[in-house]
């Protein structure tokens, strides 16, 4: 090892390198004993060499006490990466630095004095303010614009004063800094100190974007008057500045949007539709929304096919055709096929219940797009004769308007369930199997006793799909009829039948339910077992327990993993025995669902009994699954227990994953 003399005389080599090892060599020997060499190195022209002499002085004891010679450094004219060094060294010492900062920001070096405003800035030195408002009025302007720069950056209310104050005798350079500091700032200020700024051309777009943090209403003028300007960068910020302020004040800016309704003014919004970026088109189309007329719906109306533009267009749209669905309708006859099913979409959404002939009128059309469309739309507007017009419709429709429809029929059952049983009685016979399903899947939206006896004849219905349509039909009803029937439908030939039947029987609770339930975890279906034992979470603990240690012994794994969820579920203390008893299971999908559980029941008292063999499982998936949860549970027996299997472990990816977590785990304990 090189003694100290040979150390100090390397620092001063000629190669990066030997530099670079010098320090780091004084460094192993109290690097506060060598502070010349130190203060030099934070001036090299190498970059490592300056970064290793920046951590060696913030891990010096008394860097704090150091800092007035950092201070120093930022004298150094002639070197910008001691400087810049010495500026970063200030900033991580932070607050310990900025008495002596204080102390310095009256020197004659107005390069110097800026770098301490900017350190205040970086450090958020709030009792620095008092220093930083005094250098708004310096005799440099880069010390003053730096001054408004950081009483922004720090967000400071109380600088505002002084910052409005200084915009009257502050040239251009420093009023955009002012502009800008207070919009980062936030908060409402006075805007009839900055609205004669709007006579400076230069100055209007830095002014627009700060109205738009701390405007008011009493900005709305001169901001809708810069959505008209000559230059596209101010209508743009004028465009922002109002969205900002409707942030804040919604009903303020709609109210006055809604007056502005000349063709020029509108021109000029439609023209920010085409800006490069998007948050001004998004603006511009949040605008037109407001104005809300005929003109305006034409000019979004495109936008609905616009990736980036659909969402704003639509909401906009809908927000015109809540308060005048001429505005929309009248687009109509001009409009495709695709474009009138995005209208009548849009007339659903904005309640414009004066639209059903239209809308029924679109139910005929051939295109599936726009049907969809108009069924969506009268399932929200429709009146008495719309649930016929959507049944007819059903018995011809593609899938996806089918499903449509369906809801469609679902949700104005209530408000016209005479209409909609009357509508869909004849469907019920129909020779279709899935026509006949649909037709069912609306009874059960009727609330009408009538209508229990048309589902239980669904239920004997010779399509399964009918059937199943029936069982969900009979979810939420409580009648003796249903009750019969879904027993019944516990016999169903289809599986999946079935399975409907026990989760809308098991959604109930009560003797019956858990009889019901014991049945069908007897069932040749596993999936009709899983959805049994899944229903057991909401009946009576002590009945279910018994019922889930049965449902443990299934032969199918993925009844046993229902069984233990549900159990932890019901009572987690008397999962955990279970968990550890399934862990010698067959099905490795079964450890692997125990191991996770027991990762989350917190309890490692069977880790070191237990945890060699689990590593060891003949499982590799067992193994990664175990691995982990062993690490959460009990980091040090886990550790041991890696580094042994880690010696005869093979799996490539199991051996990936205890490297991974043996370094954890040794990291962690330091």
């Amino acid at each position: 090892m090189a003694d100290e003399q040979q150390l100090m005389e390397m620092c001063s080599a000629t190669g990066e390198e030997e530099r670079l090892q010098g320090l780091k060599g004084l460094g192993r020997y109290g690097i506060e004993r060598f502070l010349p060499q130190l203060y030099r190195a934070l001036g090299d022209e190498s970059w490592r060499v300056r970064k290793e002499a920046t951590e060696l002085f913030l891990a010096l004891p008394r860097a704090g006490e150091l800092a007035g010679d950092i201070i120093e450094l930022l004298h150094s004219q002639d070197n910008a990466g001691l400087r810049n060094t010495a500026v970063d060294i200030l900033v991580r010492l932070g607050h310990c630095a900025v008495p002596r900062l204080l102390e310095e920001l009256s020197c004659p070096d107005h390069d110097v004095r800026k770098f301490i405003l900017d350190i205040f800035g970086a450090v958020r030195a709030e009792e620095a303010m008092p220093g930083m408002l005094a250098a708004l009025a310096d005799s440099d302007s880069n010390v003053r614009a730096a001054a408004a720069e950081n009483l922004g950056r720090m967000q400071l209310p109380e600088a505002v004063p002084a910052l409005l104050e200084a915009m009257a005798d502050a040239d251009l350079m420093l009023r955009f800094t002012i502009l800008e500091a207070l919009a980062q700032i936030g908060g409402e200020v006075s805007v009839e100190e900055l609205l004669p700024y709007h006579e400076e051309k230069l100055l209007r777009q830095a002014l627009f974007d700060c109205l738009g943090h701390v405007g008011n209403g009493d900005a709305l003028p001169v901001l809708i008057e810069g959505l008209t300007d000559s230059m596209r960068n101010v209508r743009e910020a004028a465009c922002l500045a109002i969205q900002r302020i409707a942030l804040r004040h919604p009903e303020m800016v709609q109210r006055v949007m809604t007056r502005q309704r000349e063709t020029g003014f509108i021109d000029s919004l439609g023209e920010l539709l085409a800006s490069r970026r998007v948050d001004v088109r998004r603006g511009a189309v949040h605008l037109l929304g407001w104005i809300g007329h005929a003109e305006t719906a034409e000019r979004l109306l495109p936008l609905l096919r616009d990736e980036d533009l659909s969402r704003e267009a639509a909401a906009a749209l809908i927000s015109i055709g809540s308060e005048s669905a001429c505005s929309l309708t009248g687009l109509w006859p001009g409009a495709d096929a695709q474009t009138r099913a995005c209208l009548a979409y849009i007339l659903g959404e904005a309640r414009c219940r004066d639209c059903e002939d239209l809308l029924l009128a679109a139910l005929q059309d051939p295109s599936a797009d726009l049907q969809q469309a108009a069924a969506h739309a009268l399932g929200l507007v429709g009146g008495e004769r719309s649930p016929r017009a959507l049944a007819e419709c059903l018995s011809k429709c593609d899938q996806q308007v089918a499903d449509t429809l369906v809801q469609s029929l679902s949700q104005l059952a209530a408000r016209f369930p005479e209409q909609v049983l009357a509508a869909i009685g004849h469907l019920l016979e129909a020779e279709a199997e899935a026509v006949r399903a649909q037709a069912v899947s609306v009874l059960g939206a009727l609330a009408d006793d009538r209508v229990d006896a048309l589902i239980g004849m669904a239920l004997k219905d010779v399509a399964a799909a009918v059937r199943a349509a029936a069982v969900r039909a009979c979810d939420g009803r409580t009648g003796e009829r249903q009750r019969q029937a879904l027993l019944i439908a516990l016999t169903d030939e289809e599986s999946e039948v079935r399975r409907l039947a026990v989760e809308v029987i098991g959604a109930g609770e009560g003797e019956e339910v858990v009889e019901a339930l014991q049945l069908a975890m007897q069932d040749e279906d596993m999936w009709v077992r899983a959805a049994a034992v899944r229903s057991l979470a909401r009946q009576s603990p002590e009945i279910a327990v018994v019922l889930l240690d049965r449902a443990l012994s299934d032969k199918v794994g993925l009844v046993v993993i229902a069984a233990l969820e549900t159990l932890g579920e019901l009572d987690p203390d008397a999962a955990c025995s279970r968990l550890l008893a399934i862990l010698e299971h067959p099905d490795e999908e079964v450890v692997n669902a125990a191991l996770k559980q027991l990762a989350c029941s917190g309890r490692s008292d069977w880790v070191a009994e237990r945890g060699e063999a689990l590593l060891n499982h003949g499982n590799w998936e067992v193994r990664l699954t175990a691995s982990r949860t062993l690490a959460e549970l009990a980091p040090e027996t886990a550790l041991r227990l890696m580094e042994k299997r880690l010696l005869v472990e093979e799996e490539d990816l199991v051996r990936q994953q205890f490297s991974e977590l043996i370094d954890a785990l040794r990291a962690a304990q330091g």
